[in-house]
């Protein structure tokens, strides 16, 4: 189980799998992913318009908006689930789930997101968010790029081995944990600045 901690101490993303897996899960995980490769194209575009007309709803009103905050954790959540599948955390094909609410339903154990729900009150300046994030964006790319050459890896791995190195898996989920971290924090729902790099195990 690679339980992650978080400032607070509670993980955003948790998996919770054997790092065991059938050799050839890296030869045709990515044809078994398509289907939900189309579906999470389409829930991307959805998101990003979500997330203009959230922010842009805030700035004109000072309130954040439930329902599309919640269009946008359904993708974060469906990204997690299909990716993480692709990626080989887990040999049980994710569910086709559409739940819009910040707290996992558990409809795909090997892999549980909750996020933060939308405060009562945000301050007006959360509208700045965003751009105060950028220094954040530039350190993600640079994780992101590492954990793309530690997923490779780790497909090897488990090619020869049958198993995931847990410090590989344990690694990427850190960095989904820190790029959740980064989102909850331009989505305006936590305003503390975050901490820059990975969490602490």
């Amino acid at each position: 189980m690679n339980q992650v901690s978080m400032d607070d101490g509670q993980p955003y993303l948790v998996v919770d799998s054997p790092f065991e897996l059938a050799r050839w899960r890296p030869l045709v995980n990515w044809l078994l992913y398509i289907p939900h490769g189309v579906i999470l194209y389409a829930l991307q575009i959805l998101a990003r318009i979500a997330f203009v007309v959230y922010w842009l709803m805030f700035v004109l009103t000072a309130k954040l908006h439930p329902g599309l905050y919640g269009l946008m954790v359904m993708y974060e959540r469906y990204n997690a689930r299909a990716t993480g599948f692709l990626i080989g955390y887990s040999e049980t094909f994710p569910p086709f789930d559409f739940s819009t609410d910040t707290a996992d339903n558990n409809a795909y154990p090997p892999l549980r997101l909750a996020l933060p729900a939308v405060p009562e009150s945000v301050p007006r300046s959360a509208a700045l968010n965003l751009f105060k994030a950028i220094p954040h964006y530039i350190v993600l790319m640079v994780f992101l790029f590492g954990a793309a050459v530690v997923a490779v890896i780790g497909w090897f791995a488990v090619l020869f081995t049958g198993a995931w190195p847990p410090g590989m898996r344990s690694f990427l989920v850190r960095v989904n944990n820190y790029y959740y971290r980064v989102w909850t924090y331009i989505t305006m729902v936590e305003n503390d600045y975050p901490t820059f790099g990975l969490p602490s195990r």
